[in-house]
């Protein structure tokens, strides 16, 4: 009695064995997967397995519900969640998810990618704001930041332009420079006070005035002295 109970259980420890060694050893090709000690056939791309295969029965697939999808044929039992493009990471959707297609996030208007995976944005940052005195030297891109350099002598920018501008040239202008210009302002011009121009005009003209008045008198006294020499000849 003894020695059978002994047998069986030798039997029993080395079904158990095999059955281990098996599942071990079973090797599946890449369109099937393994489930204990069977290859089952994978579900198609869009779908996940319901029940595993059995000895006498094929692999059960089920399609993706709504949120999730499966982008490649698998062996496995749920689906993947749908990725979501949150607002505060800057991001916003490029491609709506589908049950074989995950989403396609890309950078807000104003931002650029800082992490990118399987063609996706994960995460993006605000463009620079140029400050004044500099100017845009390169525009921000979705996958680049926007690069600032500063404005040379003699021009100026309040951090929105493309190009820092030329001061104002007040004394070209034939106007009277109030304040010279830096890097963030402009130069302010006004018009030459009007007050000090009309009495240099009239100064002048008494001045053309008086000379003239001295250049008749000096011809008019040269003729008196000639005439009397005519009468006595």
């Amino acid at each position: 009695m003894t020695s059978g109970g002994n047998s069986l259980t030798a039997a029993v420890l080395l079904l158990i064995m095999m059955k281990v060694f098996s599942v071990l050893t079973l090797s599946c090709s890449s369109t099937m997967y393994q489930a204990q000690d069977l290859c089952c056939q994978k579900c198609p791309a869009g779908n996940r397995v319901k029940t595993d295969c059995t000895e006498t029965a094929h692999t059960s697939c089920v399609a993706c519900e709504g949120g999730t999808h499966m982008d490649k044929p698998s062996g496995l039992k749920q689906c993947t969640h749908c990725t979501i493009c949150d607002l505060s990471f800057g991001l916003k959707e490029n491609r709506t998810c589908t049950s074989t297609l995950d989403t396609v996030c890309k950078p807000e208007d104003g931002f650029y990618c800082v992490d990118v995976a399987a063609g996706s944005c994960m995460a993006a940052h605000k463009h620079r704001q140029c400050q004044p005195g500099e100017y845009i030297s390169q525009t921000g891109t979705a996958f680049r930041d926007t690069e600032c350099s500063d404005c040379s002598n003699g021009t100026f920018s309040d951090g929105t332009l493309k190009f820092c501008r030329p001061h104002r040239p007040c004394e070209s202008l034939n106007l009277k420079l109030i304040r010279p210009g830096n890097a963030t302002t402009d130069a302010q011009c006004e018009e030459q006070d009007q007050d000090n121009v009309v009495p240099i005009i009239i100064g002048c003209l008494l001045t053309i005035l008086v000379i003239g008045i001295v250049i008749v008198i000096v011809i008019y006294v040269k003729r008196k002295t000639l005439c009397p020499k005519r009468d006595v000849l």
